[in-house]
């Protein structure tokens, strides 16, 4: 260790959150935080991938009702989802930190701390390191992570590769997310009543399904895989333009949740909008063969269920009515665009 002055604050601020960046010194990366980029040792069979997220105050999260270690672990949660959807295991992550410029060097410390703190929860939970990043000032927190996930001889599964007569399957109950941001915004974080925290949680710590897509990318009968971060419809829309195919969409009273339900009727709001266009899920859709069994699937503690079919005789996506019809889904769930530029 140098007995050197520190050259600036940074350093003395990267000396503090260095226990939290869950690093070891591994034969992947033999280089430890500190210089101008991080080194990753590959092997020959290995194929890595790259994602990368913002997560921006007011825009993807609210100090009113998470902590700063919340807003860490979900920072790296939306990332580590992408990871799930392209079936690869989390190895290692560069973190971005823009931190308002008005707080003083005691306040910025302890808060990074926090932030650091939620982001080694995630990083402990699933096996990999804070490889290095950067800091800097700015109008608000905001955080980006760029996450590298390896492949060792697994079948790459990508948005493109469904078939005419696939089903479309989910994990999870989406728009529980989405409901739990509502009663969050309603109540506030303390306030909320005991039957619906289980669904703030679900907005504030959600569980990106890196097993279960491990285990979808052995399954040969599953063709495509997506993750829901912005919404069922729109993720439906996306899977639809990239093959080329309609969707026939059947939402099952058993996909929507009873708690959701429960709160959906007590706020007057629509149980099946928050399931199409609700957002921050972070569970898996994907495209099965119809010889597709989910029984096998049982094991990975959470559910999945059939929601539509893909079909060449139409475009776009349809919802089924219970009389029979059909309506055609338009834009919908979260988009950053379309208020602006779009």
């Amino acid at each position: 260790m140098s007995t050197q002055p520190l050259p600036s604050s940074e350093y003395k601020l990267l000396n503090c959150l260095k226990p939290l960046l869950n690093y070891r010194r591994t034969r992947r990366y033999p280089l430890p935080i500190g210089d101008d980029a991080a080194v990753r040792v590959c092997g020959a069979a290995e194929k890595l991938v790259l994602t990368a997220d913002s997560f921006v105050q007011d825009v993807h999260f609210s100090l009113k009702y998470m902590t700063l270690e919340e807003v860490g672990y979900k920072a790296m949660a939306v990332n580590l989802s992408d990871c799930a959807a392209m079936a690869a295991l989390p190895d290692g992550a560069l973190v971005q930190i823009m931190f308002p410029q008005k707080q003083g060097t005691a306040k910025v410390t302890a808060d990074m701390k926090r932030l650091y703190a939620g982001m080694d929860t995630a990083c402990r939970r699933w096996k990999f390191p804070i490889a290095g990043g950067n800091l800097s000032r700015g109008p608000c927190w905001i955080i980006d992570i760029t996450l590298l996930g390896r492949m060792e001889r697994s079948r790459v599964l990508l948005r493109t590769g469904a078939r005419h007569g696939d089903g479309l399957w989910v994990s999870g109950n989406p728009g529980e997310a989405t409901a739990g941001l509502a009663a969050l915004r309603k109540w506030g974080r303390r306030g909320v009543p005991p039957a619906y925290r289980p669904l703030a949680a679900r907005h504030v710590r959600p569980v990106p399904r890196i097993e279960l897509g491990r285990a979808l990318a052995r399954e040969p009968r599953v063709h495509a895989l997506i993750d829901i971060s912005d919404g069922v419809a729109k993720e439906c829309r996306t899977l639809a333009y990239e093959n080329n195919l309609g969707i026939d969409l059947a939402v099952g009273p058993a996909c929507v949740s009873p708690t959701v339900r429960l709160l959906a009727g007590r706020l007057g709001k629509d149980r099946l909008e928050w399931f199409l266009h609700g957002g921050e899920d972070y569970e898996l859709m994907f495209a099965a063969a119809p010889t597709f069994d989910p029984v096998a699937f049982a094991g990975h503690g959470v559910p999945i269920a059939r929601i539509g079919t893909f079909s060449r005789l139409q475009r776009g996506v349809c919802l089924r009515r219970a009389d029979g019809g059909a309506t055609s889904l338009g834009p919908g769930g979260w988009d950053h665009l379309r208020k602006g530029l779009l």
